[in-house]
């Protein structure tokens, strides 16, 4: 992501309509304002990109999702399943009997049927995902000035 350049498209927007004003003493005024505004507009570019870190990562708990800063623009990286251990079926030994409405039933049944796998093997494989993901926050590395 260009930061930079998301801003100084907007800094070029409001001075074109700044220059709409007609009047010298304005622009000059909104510029200084604008110039003013640099350091907030940056961290608001940082927040829109860190809330958009956290909706992926709420979206793909199998991955790892961050921010990183490569100069002074965030990257999102997108990292492989994190530590999802492979489950065999000679390991599905113990057995538990759950008890679910038909409804949720019903629910479970189209989504492995859509998965094309069985129901055991889709609540095995949700259970396992839901389980491994064990997501504290957001990581943003690196530092940058505002």
């Amino acid at each position: 992501m260009n930061v930079a350049a998301v801003l100084a498209s907007l800094e070029a927007r409001v001075e074109s309509q700044l220059r709409l004003a007609g009047d010298p003493a304005v622009e000059e005024a909104g510029r200084a304002v604008l110039e003013a505004l640099g350091p907030a507009l940056r961290e608001a570019a940082f927040s829109i990109v860190r809330q958009a870190v956290e909706e992926v990562d709420a979206q793909l708990p199998d991955r790892s999702v961050e921010v990183l800063l490569d100069g002074d623009d965030p990257v999102i990286r997108i990292g492989a399943a994190s530590g999802s251990p492979i489950v065999d079926a000679a390991d599905l030994d113990a057995r538990v009997t759950l008890r679910l409405p038909q409804a949720l039933k019903d629910l479970i049944e189209g989504a492995a049927d859509t998965e094309g796998d069985s129901i055991n093997a889709y609540i095995v494989k949700s259970l396992n995902r839901a389980a491994s993901s064990s997501k504290v926050g957001t990581r943003l590395s690196g530092s940058y000035d505002l």
